[in-house]
C-alpha cells in the first residue's frame, strides 16, 4: 500500500531537488503588478535595498553582479502569473540605474525570458521573448520604467499575446551590476504603458485569495508517484523537457518528471499542457 505524505511535507520530502515556490500573480483589469521582492527565488548576487525614494512593498533589489557594462546570465529570479483577459501585454519594469561615473550608457539593463504558451504580440519573434534577451532602460535620479528589447542592437517592444486561464513565468537574470528594479508590470493593450505607469497600480492578487469569483480555466489534477512509492496530489500546469510545474495549495513548484513513478513518466510524455 502506498503511503500518502501530506501536501506539504511530501514537496519538501520527496527528494526532487531543488523546488521554486513562488506565488501565482493574477492579472486583474488588464494588469499584472508585482513587487520585485515577491520571489521564492534565492537572491543570489541581487540585493535588497531601500535607498531610493518612493519605492513600492517591502525594498526594491539591486543586481551586484558582472561589471556595470554587461555580463552573462546571473542569478535568476522567478515570477508566476495567470491571465484571464486574452490579448496582447508589454511587459515594463519600474528600474533605476545607479551610476558610480560619468559614464550613462551602463548599469541600466537585466535579461528577461517568459515561459509559457503564448505567441508574440507584435514585431518581436517568439524566439526572443522565450530565450535570455537584454531589456533596458530606467532613470540614474530616481524610477524610470524599461519597455524595449535589445537582440544585437535592433530594439523590440517587450509584447507578449497572452491566453485566457494560461499559468506563465516571468525569469529575471542579471546582467549589469547596479541595475535596480522595484516593480513589474504586465499591462493589456486596452490599459496602455501611460495610464499603468501614472496608476501604478498595487500588487495584483494572489492564486488561493479570495479574487472575486475569478472563472480561470482550471489545470488538471493527478496523484503522482515517485521511485520510492511517494505520493503527492498536485495539480499539471507546464512541463519543459523533463521539468513539470506543478501547483499545491496555490503556489508553484518545479520537479523531475524522471524523479516519478513508470506510469506517471508515460502519462507525462503525451500529455499536453
Amino acid at each position: 500500500m502506498k503511503k500518502n505524505l501530506p501536501l506539504v511535507s511530501s514537496i519538501l520530502l520527496i527528494g526532487f531537488g531543488n523546488l521554486s515556490a513562488n506565488p501565482i500573480f493574477l492579472e486583474k483589469s488588464g494588469i499584472v503588478a508585482i513587487e520585485a521582492e515577491s520571489t521564492s527565488s534565492r537572491l543570489g548576487d541581487w540585493i535588497e535595498k531601500t535607498d531610493v525614494d518612493d519605492y513600492m512593498g517591502e525594498c526594491h533589489l539591486e543586481f551586484t553582479g558582472n561589471k556595470a557594462e554587461s555580463g552573462p546570465p546571473e542569478s535568476p529570479l522567478k515570477y508566476q502569473f495567470q491571465i484571464k483577459k486574452e490579448g496582447i501585454y508589454e511587459l515594463t519594469l519600474r528600474a533605476r540605474k545607479r551610476l558610480e561615473s560619468k559614464r550613462a550608457d551602463i548599469s541600466n539593463d537585466c535579461y528577461v525570458a517568459v515561459k509559457g504558451d503564448f505567441e508574440s504580440g507584435g514585431e518581436v519573434p517568439l524566439k526572443v521573448l522565450k530565450e535570455d534577451t537584454k531589456m533596458y532602460g530606467g532613470n540614474p535620479d530616481g524610477w524610470g520604467w524599461t519597455r524595449q528589447l535589445d537582440v544585437s542592437h535592433k530594439k523590440y517592444a517587450a509584447q507578449y499575446h497572452f491566453k485566457e486561464g494560461e499559468v506563465y513565468e516571468l525569469i529575471i537574470h542579471g546582467r549589469s551590476k547596479n541595475f535596480n528594479f522595484d516593480r513589474i508590470l504586465f499591462v493589456h493593450k486596452d490599459v496602455g504603458l501611460r495610464t499603468a505607469w501614472k496608476d501604478n497600480p498595487k500588487e495584483s492578487p494572489k492564486a488561493g485569495a479570495a479574487t472575486g469569483g475569478s472563472k480561470l480555466k482550471a489545470p488538471p489534477e493527478r496523484l503522482l508517484t515517485d521511485k520510492e512509492g511517494r505520493t503527492l496530489l498536485a495539480k499539471l500546469m507546464d512541463k519543459d523537457g523533463d521539468k513539470l510545474t506543478i501547483l499545491v495549495k496555490g503556489r508553484s513548484h518545479e520537479i523531475q518528471i524522471s524523479d516519478l513513478s513508470e506510469e506517471d513518466q508515460k502519462f507525462l510524455l503525451e500529455w499536453q499542457p
